[in-house]
């Protein structure tokens, strides 16, 4: 299957799926609980910093941050005029630090090593008639769908500078919808490729 998964020999690569995700909630929870501001500017820091820990490349952070530049400055700015200046502030600083700890997991792991895990989660989900492993792909594939996107709009983008040209933001839509709909394909290919498109449990 393909992925957004950086090798790496760094302790986050090597540290436990479940454990990963179980920090990712934990740590996510926590900062939408926040209302503090420094303690917010500390904690995305602290998200950056994770990045080359992990043995993964700064530009993979600001990557994974771009793509939701526009939506977070159009959020800032309604909570700036419908709520406070520091509302808005602190809205914009949490959603940085939700795409890119979720980013840098989906760097960290392997598209199996998640599958396996959403596939034993919901193991109970086999009782009434869902396929866990179907079900644990689709949350797979959810998970990794941001990421895949923030790529898309970074190699549009790309595009346009080797061109010499100045892609405004509307003139990489369709160029992104190609983009997403290769890496659909590709996806599928895979999948069919190893024969996974039947649970093993339905062979």
């Amino acid at each position: 299957m393909t992925g957004l998964y950086v090798d790496s020999a760094s302790v986050l690569h090597r540290t436990p799926t479940s454990v990963k995700f179980l920090l990712l909630s934990l740590i996510l929870a926590g900062v939408f609980l926040v209302e503090n501001l420094y303690a917010l500017g500390g904690i995305l820091l602290f998200s950056v910093l994770l990045y080359p820990v992990a043995g993964i490349r700064l530009p993979f952070a600001w990557a994974a941050v771009l793509p939701v530049i526009p939506f977070i400055v159009l959020t800032v700015a309604a909570q700036m005029v419908f709520s406070s200046l520091h509302g808005g502030a602190v809205f914009g600083v949490r959603i940085c630090v939700a795409v890119l700890l979720a980013s840098l997991l989906t760097y960290t792991t392997r598209s199996s090593d998640m599958l396996d895990l959403f596939g034993k989660v919901l193991g109970p989900l086999h009782h009434v008639g869902v396929s866990p492993w179907r079900a644990g792909l689709v949350l797979s594939l959810t998970v990794r769908a941001v990421p895949m996107l923030s790529a898309s709009i970074t190699t549009a983008r790309e595009a346009f500078v080797a061109r010499g040209q100045k892609a405004a933001g509307y003139e990489i839509v369709v160029p992104v919808i190609v983009g997403l709909i290769q890496s659909a394909e590709a996806i599928g290919d895979a999948i069919s490729a190893r024969g996974l498109e039947f649970d093993v449990s339905e062979a």
